[in-house]
């Protein structure tokens, strides 16, 4: 009898053990960006994670962004499948489903050590080539172009729900300098919309009734990759919550655009400093 019950302890032990480890909930889309050494060039990527206990499967992108009109432009779109033991999480891209390049690309296999900030979690790592090369829907492994080390330094992040709510990124941008001037105004009828920012999750305006004239917030941007996001406090009289939002570096006008959150959602700006 006691070894039942030992066996019947230990069972236990293992499960909340599993559950433990595997608590942080990996599902979602993850933004990040990663950089070749001796490349000026500015990309990013997304991944669309699902997590089934270990085991991860996913699709993302990589997307070059231009510093000089803020477009995005998607050059490929691959699957990816690893694993997740709660501290690292590692993949290969398995399955290349989109690439703009008529010139092949060799595939990737990644690790990243999981970081927690303030305001999101984080994924910090590199990723290698594995030696296989995609071109023209085949695949050749064993290439020798795809042999040859070039290593990516890669960070990816996903936002923390913020009071409850999800946060979604509807853009991104880059930026030269640090400091920077947020502006915020209703672009529409005034009807009482009252919200706040939140910059990495630091409130920088709270419970600000929008006007027309805009509110000029001047910031010097904390990170290299800062999500500034526009909390709905109210509703206003028109559903929902909505806010025009410009930045600046010093006169030039980097993006402008408009937001909209309620009380179950959050939309968000991506800047990133280069």
């Amino acid at each position: 009898m006691r070894t039942f019950y030992n066996i019947i302890l230990l069972f236990s032990l293992l499960l909340f053990f599993q559950n433990s480890l595997f608590a942080q909930d990996l599902d979602g889309t993850w933004n990040g960006r990663f950089s070749l050494k001796g490349s000026a060039r500015n990309w990013s990527f997304e991944l669309d994670l699902q997590q089934d206990h270990a085991e991860i499967k996913g699709t993302g992108k990589q997307i070059e962004l231009s510093k000089k009109d803020q477009s995005r432009n998607i050059n490929s779109t691959f699957t990816v499948g690893g694993n997740f033991n709660g501290e690292y999480l590692s993949y290969n891209m398995e399955e290349v489903l989109f690439l703009k390049s008529s010139n092949g690309q060799c595939l990737s296999k990644c690790e990243y050590k999981l970081n927690e900030t303030l305001s999101k979690y984080q994924f910090v790592g590199e990723c290698n080539r594995n030696g296989i090369f995609y071109k023209d829907n085949q695949y050749f492994p064993d290439h020798s172009a795809c042999k040859i080390p070039v290593t990516a330094e890669v960070i990816f992040e996903k936002i923390k729900d913020l009071n409850g709510r999800k946060t979604e990124m509807v853009e991104t941008v880059l930026i030269k300098n640090k400091k920077v001037t947020i502006k915020i105004w209703d672009n529409d009828k005034v009807d009482g919309d009252v919200v706040s920012l939140n910059l990495n999750g630091v409130w920088i305006l709270k419970n600000y009734r929008l006007k027309k004239r805009s509110k000029n917030i001047i910031i010097d941007l904390p990170e290299d990759s800062n999500e500034l996001i526009l909390y709905a406090e109210n509703l206003g009289r028109m559903p929902p919550n909505t806010a025009a939002i410009s930045i600046w570096n010093g006169k030039e006008k980097i993006k402008s655009l408009v937001l909209n959150s309620n009380k179950g959602k959050s939309e968000a700006i991506r800047i990133l400093k280069y």
